[in-house]
Order: structure tokens, then sequence, then C-alpha cells
């Protein structure tokens, strides 16, 4: 699977469809220095793909994932 900034992926075990916002660490896949910077302080690596969805509720929603948990809709 190439991810890349767009596609649509959902957890192997399920969940909401979510759209890849960029992957950390990735130029041709920036999510901003800001946004990048925080989430390596959280203890995401490069590498680790920053999503977004909405919820039940309507409400948009954002993570960052390992690749490996992830499959392309």
């Amino acid at each position: 699977m190439a991810l890349a900034t767009g596609t649509v992926v959902q957890l192997k075990t399920g969940g909401p469809e979510m759209t890849i916002n960029g992957i950390i660490g990735d130029a041709n896949n920036p999510i901003g220095k800001t946004t990048e910077t925080g989430l390596k302080m959280g203890g995401y690596q490069n590498g680790d793909v920053y999503c977004q969805w909405f919820d039940d509720k309507n409400e948009l929603k954002s993570g960052c994932v390992k690749p490996s948990m992830l499959d392309e809709v």
C-alpha cells in the first residue's frame, strides 16, 4: 500500500474511514512543522501517519497511527 496525503484508510480492526493528512518526516506529505513537532514530542516517529475523520456525531477528529495498522479503502 502506497500511503500519501489524501489516501482514504481504515484501521485493520475497523472503525471510520479516515483521510491521510500527512506522514511524519515525509517532505512530500507535509503536515506543518508545528503539528509535526507536537506529534514527535508526543512520541510519534517518522513514518507514522496523521489522519482525520468524522465521528458518529459528525465532529472532526484527528490522530496519528502506525502505517502497519491501516488498510487502504
